[in-house]
């Protein structure tokens, strides 16, 4: 009789040098009376991450191992998903790594209502200060714990926190939910919207689980591709295709809103404005995708009567009626500002 109530399933690409970490959080992971997994998929590695996930299914039984050609996250996790055997399923990359009463936790926030989704609170660390984790900043703590019918949840909630989530496995396959091969940035908060818009309980925790590794990363210049980073549009489009077609009031909530609004304005805007000065190219996706339909959507939400002063305001504001070059350098001295602790 299958026992497990947990699968981890963790994608793992040429991350040997974080994967050790990753294996012995989990290697002490334990639920009193239930089992759980650990689905490790190997998506064409050119470093040791193979050899670590074979030693590890090696000594403990639990592992279960997928060798492929390299795939992508997404489908690499749908590979996984597929073999899962759980009655509940948490996504893990192989830099992050759970506390060591995570199962527990997860199993005590799911088990009595079993929610189709429960929303989990985080660690955040940064590479090289590994004793230095913080909690993560967007939690929803204004909600108490518990477990919610969806609208109840929405009503209550301000925002919806982008930290990690567990999923009940029978809800995923009934509803034939999988990751999006074809988005290349926000799969996993899409992934989320599309169980969002067909769950009927959520359920909140607040106690941390995790700790996200925030790696040290290339400078915004050397990483800029407009052609990728285009590709947002892409990501916005789909969310709001999953709400048109699943639950259309999903919409009406703010708590929707601003993460979406936040997801797509970051990966195209603030992440740049802390780290290089506005050029052409910067302009030039400023412009086009301030032009795009669904952002609009957003742009005049946080822009119409009655909007508070807040930063979505602020910002929707800028990009919505000035110049790109203008809203740049205005964010640019704010985020500046902030960073600096002005």
């Amino acid at each position: 009789m299958n026992n497990i109530y947990i699968s981890y399933i963790v994608p793992c690409y040429n991350v040997a040098n974080y994967l050790p970490r990753c294996i012995e959080s989990l290697e002490r992971q334990h639920i009193e009376g239930h089992d759980v997994e650990f689905i490790l998929v190997n998506d064409g590695s050119k470093d040791e991450t193979l050899s670590l996930i074979k030693q590890f299914a090696n000594r403990d039984k639990r592992v279960v191992v997928i060798d492929q050609e390299n795939q992508g996250v997404s489908q690499a996790r749908n590979n996984a998903l597929a073999l899962a055997r759980g009655q509940y399923v948490f996504f893990l990359d192989g830099d992050d790594y759970m506390t060591d009463d995570a199962s527990q936790v997860m199993f005590d926030a799911s088990n009595d209502l079993c929610p189709d989704v429960v929303l989990l609170n985080n660690y955040k660390v940064y590479e090289g200060h590994p004793d230095s984790p913080e909690m993560w900043v967007d939690y929803a703590k204004y909600i108490e714990a518990g477990t919610y019918k969806k609208n109840d949840f929405l009503a209550k909630t301000k925002r919806i926190p982008v930290s990690s989530k567990l999923y009940r496995l029978k809800f995923l396959r009934e509803n034939e939910i999988v990751f999006d091969k074809h988005l290349m940035v926000g799969e996993v908060h899409t992934f989320f919207i599309h169980c969002l818009t067909l769950a009927d309980k959520i359920g909140v925790c607040h106690t941390p689980v995790m700790y996200y590794l925030k790696r040290k990363s290339e400078s915004a210049t050397s990483s800029m591709n407009v052609e990728r980073d285009l590709k947002i549009l892409d990501t916005l489009h789909t969310i709001c295709g999953y709400v048109k077609e699943n639950d259309s009031s999903l919409s009406n909530y703010r708590a929707f809103r601003e993460p979406v609004f936040h997801l797509v304005t970051a990966f195209f805007f603030i992440k740049y404005t802390t780290r290089t000065n506005y050029t052409e190219q910067i302009g030039y996706l400023i412009d086009n995708i301030k032009k795009d339909k669904y952002y609009q959507n957003f742009l005049r939400y946080f822009t119409g009567s009655g909007f508070n002063l807040g930063m979505d305001s602020l910002l929707a504001f800028a990009i919505r009626f000035l110049p790109a070059r203008v809203a740049y350098n205005i964010a640019r001295i704010y985020c500046n500002s902030v960073a600096r602790g002005g």
